[in-house]
């Protein structure tokens, strides 16, 4: 079915064009808020072929699977005659009983593509620039002018200019995050979302030395608390201001109120409370060692599935930003090798052809780098590889933990999250993957067995 007639279909079975409020996307879902859910036939989406699962939520997720997410949603709002960046169309709606984690998965969804791509390209040129490292070490190079040594051999190669272009690529999100995140957030809240990244922005002004602060104090969750406050601050103004002043005076008044309330409030306190944060799991991981990556590990397929594992994106943010890297994100990715591992054992036990076509056809993608169409369109219908991967993801966290991989940059799991690992221990990444993976299957494969599945 060819992606205008999944959206013709959506939107018919959302009960029409007029209940959007917006539509998004992140690597394998569409995320549509919709102004009555009670007119949405879930039943019937749910049946769609190309439709692997659904989450019931404030903002509906249908997971379509990765690469086809990102053209339904281009189409729905074709057809809607929205924008193509998923923005809403001026209808707003109350959102109630919203958690933090789901809050920040809302924040953090429409960045995820720029994620993706500066982590995978940084990851590629860390692998670039620690071989022209070890290079320059074994062969005695010394710096040269300006340029280091590791420059010295990279010029030798032909490959200064290319690795200092994959630089600039790679950093280029990292370096603005705070001021994107400050738009998504503002777009959240109600915001105006200019203005919340003007906020997000002025947390990484350089000259905040001068007042005593640093670039980036409070990390990311101050910039959220630094927007929230702008957003509740705007609208109360914006009840006080004559409209014949508003113009001028609601952005003015409004970011000079929440200017104060950041540098002398908000950035010392979040950056006294994130460094708790940071430290506290370096702590908890140090201690409960490969135990707690078992656990994490073996929790982690249960959040991506419900969709709340966005949240984590600050946490291992703040992590990276503190020591360099992250073994947060790695003991996570431990259960993309879960999925595909009890995938694999249900594409040998299962007579059914729809379920082989299906586990065919998401294995290669989950294993390369997204697992949701294993979790969605084979673990979960299976009714117990969901909970065999789950364990066997456990056994490669686990692993992560006892051989100390961790990611220098966030990005796609699988295969993909190769160039990502810090420190060079690629092979130590794929014996803990693998050991996840064959857990899995061989879990899988034993209660399969056991329980006569075909």
């Amino acid at each position: 079915m060819k992606e205008k007639e999944m959206a013709k279909k959506i939107i018919e079975l959302s009960g029409g064009k007029e209940n959007f409020v917006s539509v998004i996307n992140c690597m394998t879902r569409v995320r549509i808020t919709y102004v009555d859910n009670k007119l949405v036939n879930l039943d019937e989406i749910q049946k769609l072929d190309f439709v692997q699962g659904v989450i019931i939520d404030e903002t509906t997720q249908i997971i379509v699977g990765p690469g086809r997410s990102t053209k339904v949603r281009v189409a729905i709002n074709e057809l809607l005659g929205a924008s193509q960046n998923g923005t809403d169309q001026g209808i707003k709606i109350e959102k109630k009983g919203s958690n933090a984690l789901k809050t920040l998965a809302n924040i953090f969804v429409p960045i995820i593509p720029a994620i993706i791509a500066s982590g995978v390209i940084m990851g590629i040129n860390n692998v670039i620039t620690t071989n022209a490292t070890m290079k320059a070490i074994e062969l005695g190079v010394k710096a040269t002018g300006k340029l280091t040594a590791t420059q010295v051999v990279l010029q030798m190669w032909h490959m200064l200019e290319i690795s200092t272009m994959l630089g600039i690529i790679g950093s280029a999100t990292f370096a603005f995050l705070a001021i994107y995140v400050g738009i998504t957030a503002a777009k959240e809240f109600g915001a105006d979302m200019v203005m919340g990244g003007l906020v997000g922005g002025m947390t990484i002004v350089p000259a905040l030395g001068i007042i005593h602060l640093h670039t980036g104090q409070g990390g990311l969750f101050g910039v959220i608390l630094a927007v929230y406050i702008f957003a509740k601050v705007e609208k109360f103004l914006r009840k006080m201001i004559p409209d014949i002043i508003a113009v001028v005076a609601l952005p003015v008044f409004s970011i000079s109120i929440v200017a104060i309330l950041l540098f002398f409030v908000v950035m010392p306190i979040m950056g006294v409370l994130t460094g708790w944060v940071t430290s506290g799991l370096l702590y908890i991981i140090k201690v409960s060692g490969p135990l707690g990556g078992f656990i994490f590990a073996a929790g982690a397929p249960s959040l991506i599935a419900t969709g709340l594992h966005q949240g984590m994106i600050p946490i291992n943010m703040e992590l990276i930003n503190a020591t360099g890297s992250t073994i947060l994100n790695s003991i996570q990715i431990m259960s993309n090798a879960g999925m595909v591992g009890a995938a694999a054992a249900i594409y040998l036990l299962t007579k059914d052809p729809k379920t082989k076509s299906i586990a065919k056809a998401a294995i290669p993608t989950s294993f390369l780098a997204v697992g949701e169409p294993t979790i969605y369109g084979v673990n979960i219908p299976s009714g117990f590889g969901f909970i065999t991967g789950s364990i066997g993801a456990g056994f490669g966290g686990a692993m992560v933990v006892w051989l100390g991989v961790k990611t220098s940059a966030l990005g796609a799991a699988g295969m993909s999250a190769i160039p990502l690992i810090a420190d060079g221990k690629y092979l130590q990444y794929l014996i803990c993957y693998f050991v996840g993976a064959i857990a899995a299957f061989i879990l899988t494969f034993a209660v399969g067995k056991m329980r006569k599945y075909e």
